[in-house]
């Protein structure tokens, strides 16, 4: 008897947690909320430490001067007046100069002078020279090592590269190498654009395997001498300019820093816009543009409207304007055909080949640093490297008229609902208020991406969004798509979102009906979409699951199983069919999924076409992940 009681219970909660995900299941739906339905839910004592320990140090800094002062009296009143006179007697035989007992040289009137000593002068030398050869010989080894330098020997050189880093001063090394590439690849005529992909390279896999300030060091060499050649007197034959915009577009495309300077650079070319500034707008377009176009289509719809403008006050029968219009209208409509000569082969090449020189755990981190950021980190340091950051007094106003001009005004009722919703911050308070005002998702990722937030406080952004998805009545697919968005634009939001959810793992039983089927969808998105793997669901302890956690976990499941595409479902499952470190966790899945999912399905008051199809993937996934683990443990 009491097992029926509990068998039944279990298809009551089965049938519960089928038609909550049947319910209000129109994903196409971007964004349909109604902000009304919202719910209506040591440092005195330190300076003082500080204070008492300067007083000690200068206590103790006293006592030993005195001490000094009594051994030197004491060494005085210990010799003899006959050994003095002999130390004055035999020193003022050199050009009246003397030695007084404590060993200063005085000259005939007795006044100090200061001199240095021939030993320190002949050792300064000596460091300098010895300095100076090893810089000789350190420039002979990396001039070697450039001219040997091709995609076939590209791992042996960049290894000895790596090598001399750590046994050379990085200063050294990152001079020399820069002041040799710059010998090599720019001159007055044009470089191959192969040989320049090849040095870049080189540069990039040095910025992911020793250090970012590698790939910053080279950036900004490339900005001050690309700075300094446009804005002196140049011929349209001279190349010098073109092959540092290649240089800096390869390293674009090998993503050592991000989209936005490339964009500031076309800007700054754009409001010249003579003979030669519109040659280098070409080359950029033909060598990263669609990449650009990738990562920030609205700023490439920003510079054509931009280039268009200006263009217009220009004489109509000037063919590089018209060739370059042609160029920037091929990029935006995504064809490929009617770019001259452009071939991304070989790039998409060596960033392949480039994946297996990068050692284990590093990876290329992207340097957003703006343009001018680099042409005035003279003035201002350099922020993206610690410790060399300053900014002086010139950032206490400009930071005021910064935040004034980033301040977005929000109506009265957002901000009551933002305060209701216990938005406590004005970051969080921004956020909360861009996503409630964004007329899509797109609109809002726009906004929230030029908050210009740091890292940290980027991930104000996830916690918010969640937050919202979470509090609707009824799911609503804006916040999916939005988090699908920036899992997209960065790996970092992935690991953001993967480390909230396991926060929120552990306060589920906190969770209504409602907020638990928002979770469990909005989840259900993110897999499917392949922005996030189903591996994170490993931390739960499948052997002891509460209500809330299985329940939670079975409308995932159902979710999955019951997407339109067959390919969608079964690739969230064929991402951690191949881990052995998942072994377990794949036991444990195929356990849920048998005993929680299919075992009650026949018994369940649900639609026949539901019923059947969830038994069918079920079987293939079960099928799927059972196929996988014999061929690892064979």
């Amino acid at each position: 008897m009491e097992e029926q009681l509990l068998k039944s219970k279990e298809d009551k909660d089965l049938e519960e947690d089928i038609a909550m995900f049947l319910e209000n299941d129109d994903m196409k739906e971007i964004k349909n909320r109604d902000t009304n339905d919202w719910s209506n839910d040591k440092q005195h004592e330190t300076q003082v430490a500080l204070k008492n320990d300067k007083f000690k140090k200068k206590e103790q800094d006293e006592m030993i001067g005195s001490i000094k002062e009594n051994d030197k009296d004491e060494a005085l009143s210990n010799k003899s007046i006959d050994d003095i006179e002999t130390d004055i007697s035999q020193s003022s035989d050199n050009d009246n100069l003397w030695e007084d007992i404590y060993g200063r040289t005085r000259d005939k009137k007795g006044n100090i002078v200061n001199n240095v000593s021939s030993v320190i002068q002949r050792k300064t030398l000596e460091a300098i020279q010895d300095n100076d050869e090893k810089r000789c010989r350190l420039k002979k080894q990396l001039k070697g090592l450039l001219n040997r330098l091709a995609e076939s020997n590209m791992h042996i050189i960049a290894n000895q590269m790596d090598e001399l880093y750590m046994c050379n001063s990085r200063n050294d090394m990152n001079t020399i190498l820069s002041q040799l590439i710059m010998q090599a690849l720019i001159s007055s005529v044009l470089t191959p654009d192969r040989l320049i992909c090849e040095h870049m390279m080189l540069i990039t896999i040095l910025h992911a395997n020793v250090g970012t300030e590698i790939g910053a060091h080279f950036l900004l060499t490339f900005i001050k001498k690309f700075d300094e050649i446009l804005k002196a007197p140049h011929t349209i034959e001279d190349k010098q300019l073109d092959n540092l915009v290649l240089l800096l577009s390869h390293l674009y495309n090998f993503k050592v820093y991000n989209h936005q300077l490339l964009y500031q650079i076309l800007d700054k070319l754009s409001s010249k816009f003579e003979e030669k500034e519109i040659e280098l707008i070409l080359l950029i377009l033909k060598t990263a543009g669609f990449p650009l176009r990738k990562d920030d289509p609205l700023a490439l719809k920003e510079l054509i409207l931009n280039l268009q403008k200006v263009a217009s006050n220009i004489e109509s029968d000037n063919s590089r304007v018209k060739f370059m219009l042609d160029i920037l209208m091929a990029i935006k409509n995504n064809n490929v055909s009617k770019i001259p000569q452009y071939d991304p082969s070989h790039m998409e090449h060596l960033k392949k080949l480039m994946k297996s020189f990068i050692h284990k755990g590093k990876s290329i981190v992207k340097l957003n640093i703006s343009l001018e950021d680099l042409l005035k980190a003279d003035e201002r340091g350099k922020w993206w490297i610690v410790g060399c950051a300053w900014s002086g007094n010139r950032n206490l106003d400009e930071g005021k008229k910064v935040t004034e001009g980033n301040k977005i005004i929000f109506s009265q009722n957002i901000l009551d609902l933002a305060r209701k919703q216990r938005m406590n911050t004005d970051i969080r308070r921004n956020i909360f208020c861009i996503l409630m005002t964004a007329e899509d998702y797109l609109d809002a990722f726009e906004k929230l991406s030029h908050l210009g937030l740091t890292d940290q406080q980027e991930r104000e952004i996830i916690y918010v969004l969640m937050d919202c998805c979470l509090q609707e009545k009824t799911f609503n697919p804006y916040y999916a798509v939005l988090a699908e968005r920036f899992c997209v634009c960065d790996r970092k939001y992935q690991l953001t979102i993967q480390y909230m959810l396991w926060d929120k793992f552990k306060i589920l039983d906190n969770y209504d009906v409602k907020q638990l089927a928002n979770l469990a969808k909005f989840l259900t998105h993110l897999f499917i979409q392949r922005s996030l793997s189903i591996s994170i669901l490993k931390v739960l302890n499948f052997a002891e699951l509460d209500k809330q956690t299985m329940k939670l976990v079975r409308q995932i499941m159902i979710g999955i199983f019951l997407c339109k595409n067959e390919e969608d479902c079964l690739q969230v499952f064929e991402r951690i069919s191949l881990s052995s470190l998942l072994q377990t966790f794949r036991e444990s899945l195929r356990l849920f999924i048998n005993h929680f999912l299919i075992r009650n399905i026949e018994s369940c008051k649900v639609m026949k076409v539901e019923g059947a199809l969830l038994k069918q993937r079920a079987y293939q996934v079960d099928k799927l992940l059972l196929t996988r683990e014999c061929k690892i443990l064979f």
